[in-house]
């Protein structure tokens, strides 16, 4: 028990598969190749055509915006509009029409003390006022204050000071003082004063008004601003001309041209260069870390990632081609399809959903492309994943172009489109599915053959009884095909029990013994009533020639091109355990002392998978229940546990998947099959006997006999 426990614990824990330095450097190419070629081929597909033109040429076709761009100058000149059209923001500076009106009032308080001091002459009073007076004036004016009277002197201080105050009271801006002129000079042509004293009068309000509304830069600004933040950029949409055939391209055209990545002399659009570069590098990274974790026996064999990357390009390669006729003729179902058949329906399920996105990317972003490529893509994987047959292909192929019309006529009922335009289209669908399915079965062969991928379908041909290794077997060895065809039955039924990929297990059985079609009456099913050869040589020999049945029935897989995954099994059907009769008859012949156990070992390997290691005990049940004396239903089971748990204590299931529930189960389901095999028989009478002694029985009798001569 403790050892059982101690097997137990090696079950079911396989070691991870390290992929070493050389693995990892080619996984990465792999990768890398098949990125730029995605890559390469999304691009040509959305990428614009580019053109050599330059202003003044004539435009040789009609040219589209391939995007949605801006039209820079056109949005540059409302801009500037918005720019010219904000008023600018003042700030009134209340302190300007005091220092105004005290101006004034020094002037006149000027000319009103200078006018008093007798002592001096009137070019000495004309100087001194010049000199002391803030207000320039020429002489004349000066000369015209001092001569007057102290009542017209006063009259015009008032007049003075109205004017200005008015003027300041509605506020003066930089650019109004031409204004300002204009209103003191008809406020004094109007007053009751003779000319130099309106002259003087309006002399003196031209010269100290001064704005007294500034701007304010901050809030004008921000004014602006606002109003520039306000204007729409002039968008061209998609599809729209931007150059008409034949027209003089103009500069403003070359702009939009230039802008639109379509000039040859331009720059690439880098922008949607990298955002392609970004989308798809993240589509790839998701369905490698999608693979790595739950699908890690598939992700562990590089030749799979190059089958899934290779169908990938494909597939991306003629959708490019079938959209110049309709974007709805994209094949992307046999993505899911192929992989499904090839490796797993989860797998080519996750693998078409980015496929269909970046085909939708090529039609131009057609949203019923993406939906048309994701569903068909599911019902192909649903449907294929319980073919078995290539006729059931085709009919997953008319699944999937009915669901394509579907989804087409779907989408055409939600956008609003022509009914019979809906109905004209759906027929691409219909077609798409059919291309499909031809496109898988017309390929299959091809990637089973490339990258050593098996198929139910390829399993099916595999099992045939015609095919060329199963007859020969049945010719050369026929105890062993029939041995071969109850082992078959057994691993399929015990396999199916588990959960396993029974259609293996059950072609893995067949083939298994093939290497004994080479010395078949070496072995006891095909002894027959000869005597048995090893009794004529010696324990080694014997080892020898039972051993090399594995290598004899590798090379004959080979040279019929049996798929890797069988030829595996063929080698670890018998692992390394040891020939225990041949090593006991030696353990009791001369010099037992040197008789080592290994050298009556199996090479190996050990069973790697659930279907191998099922094959293994399926074989070495059926040959123990086979030379049993006794085959009841209690001394089978026994036989059945027995052999299982001597392969689960030698270790030969410590590298496949197996637990004891597994065993348990498989155990059941042998029996299942045995008994059925070795059920108790009912002793039919002797009725020619019966004839002759003239016993004719009733007719009851006689029925009953028939039916077992039956």
């Amino acid at each position: 028990m403790a050892k059982t426990g101690r097997r137990l614990g090696r079950m079911g824990k396989r070691p991870a598969l390290r992929l070493k330095i050389g693995d990892k450097v080619q996984r990465a190419l792999i990768a890398v190749a098949i990125y730029a070629a995605v890559l390469t081929l999304v691009l040509s597909a959305v990428m614009p055509e580019r053109y050599s033109l330059q202003v003044g040429d004539v435009a040789p076709v009609d040219i589209f915006a391939p995007k949605d761009i801006v039209d820079t100058m056109a949005t540059e000149r409302l801009k500037a509009q918005a720019r010219e059209s904000v008023n600018t923001t003042y700030t009134r500076d209340h302190t300007i029409p005091v220092d105004i009106r005290n101006t004034i009032e020094q002037f006149f308080n000027q000319v009103v003390d200078i006018r008093e001091e007798e002592e001096l002459s009137l070019q000495e009073k004309l100087d001194e006022l010049k000199k002391e007076s803030r207000i320039l004036l020429e002489d004349a004016d000066l000369g015209t204050a001092l001569s007057v009277d102290n009542e017209q002197l006063d009259a015009l201080r008032q007049d003075v000071l109205d004017v200005t105050d008015q003027i300041m009271s509605v506020g003066v801006t930089p650019d109004a003082l031409e204004r300002t002129r204009r209103e003191a000079e008809d406020f004094f042509s109007k007053q009751q004063l003779t000319q130099p004293l309106r002259q003087l009068g309006y002399n003196i309000a031209d010269r100290v008004i001064k704005p007294n509304m500034l701007p304010n830069l901050v809030e004008t600004n921000r004014d602006i601003e606002a109003a520039v933040n306000r204007v729409e950029p002039v968008i061209i949409r998609k599809g729209q001309y931007l150059v008409n055939r034949g027209d003089t391209v103009t500069n403003a055209q070359i702009e939009l041209l230039s802008a639109s990545g379509i000039l040859k002399q331009g720059i690439i659009d880098y922008r949607l260069l990298a955002g392609y570069s970004m989308l798809i590098l993240m589509l790839g990274i998701l369905i490698a870390l999608y693979i790595k974790n739950f699908h890690p026996l598939i992700y562990n064999k590089r030749g799979n990632l190059l089958f899934i990357g290779t169908v990938v390009v494909l597939i991306l390669f003629i959708s490019l081609g079938a959209n110049i006729i309709s974007g709805y003729l994209a094949p992307v179902a046999a993505v899911s399809m192929l992989i499904t058949l090839l490796l797993d329906a989860k797998v080519g399920f996750m693998v078409n959903v980015p496929v269909a996105m970046l085909v939708a990317l090529i039609a131009d972003g057609s949203l019923t492309v993406l939906f048309l490529c994701i569903i068909g893509g599911l019902v192909g994987s649903l449907i294929t994943m319980v073919s078995y047959q290539r006729r059931d292909l085709l009919m997953s192929g008319l699944l999937v172009g009915g669901s394509n019309a579907l989804v087409i006529i779907c989408m055409g009922l939600i956008t609003g489109s022509e009914v019979m335009a809906v109905i004209r289209e759906s027929l691409w669908g219909i077609l798409n599915g059919g291309f499909a399915a031809i496109f898988t079965i017309g390929t299959l062969p091809a990637w089973e053959n490339v990258f050593g991928i098996i198929t139910p379908l390829k399993l099916l041909e595999l099992s045939n009884p015609n095919q060329p290794l199963l007859k020969m077997l049945l010719m050369e060895a026929p105890g062993t095909y029939h041995h071969s065809v109850i082992v078959g039955n057994l691993a399929e039924h015990a396999a199916q029990k588990i959960g396993a990929n029974s259609l293996l297990a059950r072609v893995g059985a067949y083939y298994h013994d093939i290497g004994k079609i080479k010395r078949p009456y070496f072995f006891n099913e095909n002894q027959m009533a000869m005597d048995n050869p090893h009794d004529k040589i010696t324990p080694s020999l014997s080892t020898l020639i039972i051993t090399s049945h594995v290598k004899d029935g590798v090379e004959l897989a080979k040279q019929h091109k049996v798929p890797g995954v069988v030829i595996d099994m063929i080698k670890q059907h018998h692992g390394d355990s040891v020939i225990s009769y041949f090593y006991h008859k030696a353990k009791q012949g001369e010099n037992s002392d040197k008789v080592n156990m290994d050298s009556f070992r199996y090479e190996g390997p050990k069973p790697q998978t659930k279907e191998a290691a099922i094959v293994m005990l399926a074989d070495s049940v059926e040959a123990a229940v086979r030379s049993m004396q006794d085959h009841s239903s209690g001394k089978i089971k026994g036989m059945i546990r027995k052999i299982l748990r001597d392969k689960l204590e030698s270790g030969q299931l410590d590298n496949c998947d197996l637990t004891l529930r597994d065993l348990d189960i498989i155990a059941d389901a042998f029996l299942d099959i045995l008994g059925g095999i070795f059920h108790q028989r009912i002793e039919y009478p002797d009725l020619e006997q019966e004839m002759k002694g003239g016993k004719d029985g009733d007719g009851a009798d006689r029925k009953q006999a028939e039916q077992y001569s039956r």
